[in-house]
């Protein structure tokens, strides 16, 4: 009997919930695993809607990142066990799996993250959430409001004793924490060697770095198994066109280090048509980042 797409998603989530979170990204170099694709929320139209999910499968996208959002509380959210259980449902029914929980602004009484004392209690719960919609990935900003300045000691100490008690919860649940940041590999290896867990990674955007760093090229040959999931995008352009990135390079990269996780789309919609310019960066991405190539 063949088995349906529902099907195949509900075996491959009891299986990635089950499985270690830090196992999921990385493989030996040789193995023939599928390509994934996913996308944030916030790029198919908002962040924390529910109906994004159908439209990611509309579009023919693999997964979704969608957001923790910090809302009045009379609104539906994350948060809420009962919208935790529709977005696992909708998933479910539409064949599409949560590749990672991404943190939404938390507004200004909240920030910065690596100073303010709500943020480990935010992070702990997030942890709770991530497990309970079925992803073992959480994308941690560390940048915008919540750049860390790494020549201030005193924010370098104050987040790395934060996140050093976050990783317990993290570890217990099988979820691992990502940074997603405006810092080079050296220093994010600096961090991570100072927080000291597996469960604690890098969420990986060249693109970034490239804007606010230098190249990106070497850098995930350095940080290696520490990234955990990476951002792909290219500002206003469709994924095909000019840019300033080497995107077969990077590609030859991750795969030269193990990387088998998802690539998330952070793509916009040049033309305006969300489905067909959305269809046009999967379609680059799949053919681009597909290793080896044939």
């Amino acid at each position: 009997m063949l088995m349906t797409r529902r099907d195949f998603v509900k075996q491959a989530t009891i299986v990635s919930v089950a499985a270690p979170a830090l196992a999921g990204a990385q493989a030996p170099a040789h193995a023939p695993l599928p390509l994934r694709i996913g996308m944030t929320d916030w790029n198919l139209g908002k962040r924390g809607d529910l109906t994004k999910i159908a439209l990611a499968r509309q579009i023919g996208l693999d997964g979704i990142q969608v957001s923790l959002i910090f809302p009045a509380d009379d609104s539906p959210h994350l948060r809420e066990p009962k919208t935790q259980a529709a977005f696992k449902q909708a998933a479910l029914d539409n064949g599409i799996q949560i590749c990672s929980l991404a943190i939404g602004s938390p507004g200004k009484s909240r920030l910065p993250l690596h100073t303010n004392p709500a943020a480990a209690i935010l992070l702990v719960e997030a942890i709770e959430v991530a497990r309970n919609i079925g992803t073992t990935n959480i994308l941690l900003p560390i940048l915008g409001d919540s750049h860390i300045h790494m020549e201030n000691q005193q924010e370098v100490d104050t987040f790395v004793a934060m996140m050093k008690e976050v990783a317990r919860y993290a570890e217990k649940a099988g979820v691992v924490v990502a940074l997603e940041d405006w810092i080079s590999a050296e220093d994010n290896l600096r961090l991570l060697d100072a927080i000291g867990s597996e469960y604690v990674g890098v969420y990986y955007d060249a693109r970034n770095i490239k804007s606010r760093v230098h190249d990106p090229y070497g850098e995930p040959t350095r940080l290696g198994k520490r990234i955990k999931q990476v951002h792909i995008k290219n500002g206003e352009k469709l994924m095909r066109d000019a840019d300033i990135l080497d995107w077969p390079r990077l590609a030859r990269e991750y795969y030269d280090i193990g990387y088998r996780g998802w690539y998330v789309l952070e793509t916009d919609a040049p033309s305006k048509d969300l489905v067909a310019d959305t269809r046009a960066n999967v379609e680059y991405v799949r053919q681009t980042f597909k290793m080896p190539p044939e």
